[in-house]
């Protein structure tokens, strides 16, 4: 017994050794300049998103039942705008429904940004209505724009939040911090039935401010609605886009029977419990004259 404690005595003492300059190495950044750094990250990612296309295969589900279904495939066209003052807007043409056509496929939604003009966010955002009709329900539409929690770390926005360091990781060799924030500021940035706070995380570089992963919830008396989105960097733009998207949402009460083509349930009191994964490829970029969007 003591021959074994002498021989691991030595190699505690390197492990302990070598956690303590892990830790030294991975010192946390003030939460203060990791927003700062996010909120100027955010401020520049808009002036530099110009109209980014991408294509969406967005799966949902109806797992009211606790199980899950045969999934209803979305497949569309999707516009990412930058408005140059830290906003960002998302909009969606679908094409497709388990692969079969809806419509002529074109860049009919991409193109109202090439060449835009005062009508072209009202023309943009009616197409974007539209794609809700193919939904299995519309409680999936209240959280159904990845950027969407990037709002919450604009500058203008960070105090209607308290925000928490909740800890640092190493993602594909960068030093990432994991912020929590809970909304604590009426009206809501993301208004709701029941006026629920928006909660959630970031995934932060520590050295760029970067978003990497967001987190987003929408939480109050009768609904819990979440996304997480996934970002990675698309080398041939040198932007970091959204690529994976996952939503959770569990629905009761007034409201929760979606739109008429969900296949069952609704009516006040309903239960409703939806997945949605969504997947993002085939980016391509076009400026924008934003004097020409006013």
């Amino acid at each position: 017994m003591t021959a074994r404690v002498r021989h691991w005595f030595p190699v505690a003492l390197i492990a302990v050794g070598t956690a303590a300059i892990g830790a030294r190495a991975q010192k946390a950044p003030a939460l203060p300049d990791l927003l700062k750094a996010a909120g100027d990250y955010v401020l520049q990612y808009s002036q530099r998103l110009g109209a980014v296309a991408a294509e969406e295969e967005y799966m949902q589900f109806d797992t009211s039942s606790g199980q899950m279904g045969v999934p209803k495939r979305i497949y569309a066209e999707i516009v990412w705008l930058g408005g140059g003052n830290g906003t960002t807007g998302g909009f969606r043409d679908v094409f497709a429904i388990d692969r079969q056509p809806v419509r002529q496929r074109d860049d009919r939604l991409l193109t109202l940004f090439k060449a835009p003009s005062a009508s072209s966010i009202s023309e943009a955002q009616n197409l974007t209505d539209g794609a809700v009709h193919y939904y299995i329900s519309s409680n999936l539409h209240a959280l159904d724009q990845p950027m969407l929690a990037l709002e919450f770390l604009r500058k203008e926005n960070q105090e209607r939040s308290t925000f928490k360091l909740e800890g640092l990781k190493t993602m594909n060799g960068a030093q990432v911090a994991i912020v929590k924030f809970n909304e604590r500021n009426t009206p809501r940035l993301v208004p709701s039935g029941e006026n629920g706070p928006g909660v959630g995380r970031f995934w932060i570089d520590a050295a760029t401010g970067a978003v990497r992963q967001t987190e987003l919830g929408i939480v109050s008396r009768t609904d819990n609605i979440r996304v997480s989105v996934k970002y990675a960097l698309e080398p041939t733009l040198d932007l970091w886009l959204p690529v994976e998207m996952t939503q959770n949402v569990d629905a009761s009460g007034r409201g929760s029977g979606g739109t008429n083509n969900m296949g069952g349930g609704g009516g006040y009191g309903a239960h409703q419990a939806l997945e949605g994964h969504a997947n993002y490829s085939k980016f391509r970029q076009v400026p924008v004259d934003l004097g020409k969007l006013k």
